[in-house]
């Protein structure tokens, strides 16, 4: 009876597919390290953090092209991460290139600003240091803030910067001469201040003391 019904053979089994392992490493580090830049951008002050966000910006290229060369899951992951890694290489080589003089001369004032406070509200002028940004090539810039030059973009940073740290210019680590200079003059006209004489009675029978 059993010989009426033809038994299926091995080879007409269906077999289920095998899931492969999904392969998402390098698309997800391309993803996730082409947003350092973006989040450390604000600290982008020193030539040498630009360069280091350059280094992470290639870096998250490289995995990307990886990804999306080997045919490997996660796309959408890779081509996000390349996309942003390439604008990021593009704007950091051009802070890199057009703004490291800047930079550095924002850090020069950082480090004396009393300093160039003081030249400032003496002469009206804008220092030496920072002559060259009064260049014409730049007015298309200064125009685009509403001012007519870097002198007036000065003045305006100047009277901004001291209404804003006050509290530092005057404190008496920033003014310490000044301090040193009053104790020298109170000292000194205490110097120059007439000895008083003060006078006690003397015993019984005795002259007055005169101290």
């Amino acid at each position: 009876m059993d010989s009426q019904f033809p038994q299926p053979s091995g080879s007409n089994y269906y077999r289920m597919p095998e899931k492969k392992p999904k392969r998402l490493a390098f698309a997800l580090l391309s993803f996730i390290f082409s947003f350092i830049p973006i989040l450390l951008c604000c600290c982008n002050i020193y030539p040498a953090i630009t360069v280091f966000l350059i280094f992470i910006s290639v870096t998250s290229l490289i995995f990307g092209v990886i990804s999306l060369a080997s045919h490997r899951d996660g796309k959408g992951f890779a081509i996000t991460g390349v996309i942003i890694s390439v604008i990021m290489i593009v704007s950091l080589i051009f802070s890199l290139i057009f703004l490291a003089e800047p930079c550095k001369d924002m850090m020069k004032f950082s480090q004396h600003p009393q300093e160039y406070i003081d030249e400032y509200d003496e002469t009206g002028e804008v220092p030496e240091d920072f002559e060259k940004y009064n260049d014409p090539k730049y007015d298309w810039f200064w125009n685009s803030m509403g001012m007519n030059s870097f002198s007036d973009f000065y003045g305006q940073f100047i009277q901004q910067y001291k209404e804003q740290n006050s509290w530092y210019l005057q404190s008496p680590y920033n003014s310490g001469s000044s301090g040193s200079e009053s104790n020298g003059s109170s000292s000194n006209s205490s110097e120059s201040s007439p000895q008083e004489t003060t006078t006690r009675p003397a015993n019984y029978g005795e002259d007055p003391i005169t101290i």
